[in-house]
């Protein structure tokens, strides 16, 4: 590197010395420039088509209610003209969990197949474009699962090239029943606890106290149990506080949260001593 750094320093020093009106050997291309000529060319190949089969966008919900309706799962891609071509070899295939078996495999001028975990769960008529060359790429998942969670790959490929992309969807299922309450330990302990049954994926849970101005202060202590069952998971907070700092009416608040979900939910208790 510093032979380079020698090298490049003598060269402009003697262009500078001769004075010349331009020294091209001096000159460099800002960077700026650079790269946005090198975004110019790469925009080229990829809309001629040089550049071969190439996934543009992989369009997968990063979250699902359970139950919301159905869920659409789209892989666009770019092709060669020649890939174009019904004897190209193009095979859309989609993939779940790393599993090296496909859920979904589509070949131009056959029937889409639903394989696997996905195995009557797709609407096989649904057309992502009116294209012969994309129109079956998509997946039309008519009823999400939770069981559906999962990473999901689009691989694309033909005689001369492929291109493949993941991305990840959670199907969340909100509590079925959700309580908070209090209750007398004995004579000088404050039993509060907050319980939610049926959610998936494995939830969060918080317990704070409700000042006079709303701010929130989480309860210290608090003791959370998580227990799963059949798929989905029951948790609970428990806290026993002195009776005796709980002279004001105080105000509970517990916090329900799915992770890698925007998922919240809260409910609200009011002590009295």
């Amino acid at each position: 590197a510093s032979t380079v750094h020698s090298n490049k320093s003598q060269s402009v020093g003697a262009c500078r010395a001769t004075r010349r009106p331009r020294c091209h050997q001096c000159s460099m291309v800002p960077l700026p420039v650079a790269l946005l000529s090198l975004a110019v060319l790469l925009s080229f190949l990829l809309v001629s088509g040089i550049l071969g089969v190439q996934i543009t966008s992989l369009d997968v919900p990063a979250e699902v209610r359970n139950g919301s309706g159905p869920a659409v799962l789209d892989c666009e891609y770019s092709l060669r003209q020649s890939e174009l071509a019904p004897d190209s070899g193009l095979v859309v295939k989609w993939f779940w969990n790393n599993s090296p078996a496909p859920v979904y495999q589509w070949i131009p001028g056959q029937r889409p197949q639903d394989l696997g975990v996905l195995k009557g769960r797709l609407d096989l008529r649904y057309r992502a474009s009116e294209h012969p060359a994309t129109m079956h790429r998509a997946l039309y998942i008519n009823t999400p699962t939770p069981k559906l969670s999962g990473e999901y790959k689009c691989a694309v490929s033909t005689f001369w090239d492929e291109d493949f992309m993941i991305k990840r969807m959670i199907v969340y299922a909100p509590e079925k029943r959700f309580a908070v309450m209090h209750s007398r330990a004995d004579f000088q302990t404050v039993n509060i606890s907050c319980n939610a049954r049926g959610v998936y994926p494995e939830p969060k849970i918080f317990l704070y106290i409700v000042a006079e101005n709303k701010t929130k202060m989480l309860v210290p202590g608090v003791e959370v149990e998580t227990t799963a069952r059949s798929g989905e998971y029951d948790i609970q907070a428990v806290v026993l506080l002195p009776d005796a700092g709980l002279d004001t009416p105080t105000v509970f608040l517990c916090q329900l949260r799915i992770p890698e979900t925007s998922y919240s939910n809260t409910k609200t208790i009011t002590y009295y001593p």
